[in-house]
């Protein structure tokens, strides 16, 4: 019995020792290979010297419409919102008081000019009198004093006279410029005038338009000692071009050049006023806008890096940097505007490069890419040449007087 279950056994352990020998041995683990990413070399070229704003648009002129006499609305001759002529007549005043006025001023005017007349008369006969000696001296004296009195009072009644023709004048309220009305809030038969000169409109000429905006001090004094403390325009400089974008622009489109600065800086923000002039023929720009403003000052060399390749978050911007053994680098820069769709890296804190031409940036596969962990950089395939950026629109004439 005993060898029986010896031989038992033994089977038994012969049949689990080969079903141990037969079973698949475990995979080792093999990591995943790292990401492809795409990657370019900063490129170093020749760019505009821009800085950039916000600012505010204004018309080239603006004119409050106001009642100059007083009187009741007989007529509007314009509706909102139209395009006037310097000259045209925007409102009528009722002027049949001033009609009134103006002939009793000529009625006054016959008046004192018969009585000049006689009393001319009189003082030519008492001429002839007192050479005779057959009247006093006094009476030529009194005769002298009553033809200047006759007149003065006809100078006085022409004076009178003009008046009331100035006043019937200004029942036909015109349009002193070229423009578009505003909304007006007067109604025909409204009293006018009666207390003060009432508002009645604003006319407004967009046909060139201005950009206001402020430069720090030490941006004016850098660009001052840039230029022998000379302004655009004077002694012959050309002026410099501005561009303008509108909050729904792509880029810059609008073209325009420096117009003028004000005169000092103001104490209290530490900046200058500077004025852009823009053409705006088909009124385009709007008075009362809030715009982006670059001026271009100059040439430079700048590295570029394309757009793309800049992200953004709470620390600012920065660029993904493949360093030694393909491992990714944040590294943060300060950014420039827009050229080409390449963005400008403006050097660091301390004017050192913040990237150079040599690095290899990420510019596809950004969301791949962590710091610190590898990557396998594809070098950007050769970039097709650009097309030939059209020429843009002529810039803005100076305005008279711009300096």
């Amino acid at each position: 019995m005993s060898v029986r279950r010896s031989i038992v056994w033994m089977v038994v352990t012969s049949l689990a020792l080969a079903s141990a020998a037969c079973k698949p041995k475990p995979a080792a683990f093999a990591p995943p290979p790292p990401p492809e990413v795409e990657v370019a070399h900063p490129s170093v070229q020749t760019v505009p010297d821009t800085m950039e704003f916000t600012g505010t648009t204004r018309a080239k002129e603006t004119v409050e419409i106001r009642a100059r006499v007083r009187g009741f609305i007989e007529t509007k001759h314009v509706r909102e919102g139209q395009r006037v002529k310097a000259g045209e007549v925007l409102y009528t005043i009722d002027p049949r008081p001033f009609q009134a006025v103006v002939r009793q001023g000529e009625a006054e005017v016959a008046a004192a000019d018969a009585a000049l007349k006689l009393a001319e008369t009189t003082l030519d006969r008492t001429r002839e009198t007192v050479a005779r000696n057959a009247a006093a001296k006094i009476e030529l004296d009194r005769a002298q004093a009553e033809r200047d009195s006759a007149d003065a009072r006809l100078a006085l009644a022409k004076a009178r006279l003009d008046t009331a023709k100035l006043d019937l004048e200004w029942t036909q309220v015109k349009s002193p410029i070229d423009g578009r009305l505003g909304i007006s809030p007067i109604e025909v038969g409204q009293l006018v005038g009666a207390n003060e000169s009432t508002l009645l409109a604003h006319v407004v000429n967009d046909s060139q338009v201005y950009a206001t905006y402020f430069i720090s001090e030490r941006d004016v004094l850098n660009l001052r000692k840039a230029n022998q403390n000379r302004r655009p325009g004077e002694d012959g400089r050309k002026l410099l071009p501005v561009r303008m974008a509108l909050a729904n622009d792509t880029g810059f489109p609008h073209q325009g050049v420096f117009a003028w600065a004000d005169s000092g800086v103001n104490p209290e923000t530490g900046t200058i006023k500077i004025e852009a002039v823009f053409d705006n023929p088909d009124g385009t720009i709007l008075p009362g806008l809030f715009v982006r403003i670059q001026a271009i000052y100059d040439d430079k060399q700048a590295v570029t890096v394309p757009d793309v390749a800049v992200q953004r978050d709470q620390m600012g911007a920065f660029v993904m940097v493949v360093g030694k053994e393909n491992k990714v680098e944040r590294r943060n820069v300060t950014t420039g505007p827009i050229v080409n769709r390449s963005r400008i890296i403006e050097p660091g804190p301390d004017g050192a490069p913040s990237l150079t031409s040599e690095e290899w940036v990420i510019v596809n596969g950004i969301q791949r890419a962590r710091p610190g962990a590898g990557v396998k950089p594809v070098p950007q395939a050769a970039a097709k040449p650009a097309e030939q950026a059209p020429a843009p629109p002529a810039p803005a004439k100076p305005a008279d007087g711009a300096k």
